[in-house]
């Protein structure tokens, strides 16, 4: 029996290879985890992994970056940004336990 905490795995950079309710972690260092519904948006919407990929790079100055972002939905506290291609949806997590999760929250402007 061993004393020591079973690794995180890193988080993968294709929707298809995160398994729903997995604790990831993050380049930034961030525990990150998503609901079903989120992955399958993920391969429905994000087909080239901007979101993944600005999940996964962490906290970024609001304007003119892709990465993670402050939330304007109640209850939510940060948002994936991505630029160009897709920039026009945001998937949106809650920190639960100290770990970034999202539940399948996206929406659009």
């Amino acid at each position: 029996m061993s004393d020591r905490e079973p690794e995180v795995p890193e988080l993968p950079n294709r929707w298809q290879e995160i398994q729903a309710d997995e604790t990831y972690c993050s380049a930034e260092g961030r525990f990150v985890s998503f609901s079903q519904t989120q992955v399958q948006f993920g391969i429905l919407y994000d087909d080239l992994g901007k979101h993944l990929r600005a999940i996964n790079k962490g906290l970024v100055p609001p304007k003119g970056n892709s990465g993670l972002v402050p939330s304007e939905e109640s209850d939510y506290n940060f948002k994936s940004k991505i630029l160009g291609k897709g920039g026009d949806r945001r998937f949106h997590g809650k920190i639960v336990e100290g770990i970034l999760y999202f539940p399948g929250k996206m929406t659009t402007h």
